[in-house]
């Protein structure tokens, strides 16, 4: 620990003793949360605690096993067929969490001979299952499909699977699905997509990163989450039957995990059903993303991409991006610095988070205040 505290890497938890929309209680005072993936605001939503709620009285708290014994109640069953149905797949499969899917997914489908092929800037749940594969495992440089064109042209003989995110969890930014998917299908290659940061929020219907970006979700496997924009918990991939089923029977992560909490599942369904029905809320978030990026638009650090949900602030040094966070906190703004190995060396940041809960006195606080203190 005290190397790490000699490195400004040292990590402590911080507490919420209460939430109230995008205001957060912290030691007794008021903070405005700028590092919540609560990006619709779906979490408070009066419907969603309502569905929660309702689910517990009937079904009670846990799931009280994994999903192949007793864990997988009616509920579990309707909002898999929900997710599946949204996206125009056959089936869906949903696990207790993000980091659980990508793990229990990629390891059940790759194995030794295989070639997993990753973006540099992919989560660490891909890495970690990508590594747990036992597949030979290759990294290609941020976006570059190029690279990676060379990557799989040199591969020879079993299968190959390119991997990436929809919208980059640090940098905000998206990777080019159409060249992506171009290269992958002319090598005969997979590709699967971490959607977790873009499902829900982006695309005319909130269908996720390939709708905006004009891709069909049948052309590659499609992973998402439920515990970001619909504000609840877990994760889930949806795809053919048969792979789904492949899922039911080698995911470890699926197979010996208890199950999500049922009140939990009867939320993602209400959540899934606002996005489905209501445009306001995506709508809101987008008015807000404008709005922050024309406030800050020229701020040092801030990057020139198109506006995202997700706004780095590249500082620099882990140091220095502590005191810039607690000077923020001292405003009354809670915007935590992101450090090694979360970013590369010499790229700590903050990492702001719209919401469509943030008001336009909340942006426009947030804005003056960085251009104060960069």
């Amino acid at each position: 620990m005290r190397v790490l505290q000699d490195r400004d890497l040292r990590r402590r938890l911080t507490t919420l003793e209460e939430v109230r929309g995008t205001e957060v209680r912290v030691d007794g005072r008021w903070l405005v949360c700028w590092c919540s993936n609560d990006y619709l605001g779906l979490s408070l939503h009066p419907q969603v605690i309502r569905s929660a709620c309702e689910a517990a009285l009937q079904w009670g708290v846990g799931a009280r096993a994994s999903r192949l014994l007793a864990g997988s109640t009616a509920l579990h069953a309707k909002l898999e067929d929900d997710l599946a149905e949204f996206f125009q797949a056959e089936a869906a499969a949903v696990f207790a969490s993000g980091y659980l899917t990508n793990v229990g997914v990629l390891s059940a489908l790759l194995g030794p001979g295989d070639l997993a092929v990753v973006d540099r800037l992919a989560h660490a749940s891909i890495l970690e299952a990508c590594r747990a594969s036992r597949a030979t495992f290759r990294i290609f440089p941020h976006n570059d499909v190029e690279e990676l064109a060379r990557l799989l042209a040199r591969a020879a003989g079993g299968r190959r699977m390119v991997v990436t995110e929809g919208v980059f969890s640090m940098d905000g930014d998206r990777a080019p699905l159409a060249d992506l998917l171009e290269v992958t299908q002319s090598h005969e290659a997979l590709l699967y997509v971490d959607d977790a940061h873009g499902c829900f929020v982006l695309g005319d219907t909130g269908r996720g990163s390939p709708e905006a970006a004009g891709v069909p979700h049948d052309a590659f496997l499609y992973m998402g989450t439920l515990g970001k924009a619909l504000g609840c918990q877990g994760g889930f991939v949806v795809g053919p039957r048969t792979l789904i089923e492949l899922v039911h029977n080698r995911a470890r992560t699926f197979i010996y995990a208890t199950a999500l909490a049922v009140p939990v599942a009867a939320a993602a369904r209400e959540a899934l059903r606002i996005v489905r029905d209501d445009p306001a809320p995506r709508a809101g978030l987008s008015r807000n993303v404008q709005h922050l990026h024309a406030r800050l638009s020229g701020c040092p650090g801030i990057p020139t991409q198109a506006p995202s949900h997700i706004v780095p602030v590249v500082v620099g040094s882990a140091h220095r991006t502590q005191e810039l966070a607690a000077q923020l906190g001292a405003r009354g703004i809670l915007a935590p610095a992101i450090r090694p190995p979360t970013v590369p060396e010499g790229t700590s940041r903050l990492r702001l988070s719209v919401s469509a809960l943030h008001t336009d006195a909340h942006i426009d606080a947030l804005a003056s205040a960085l251009r104060e203190l960069l």
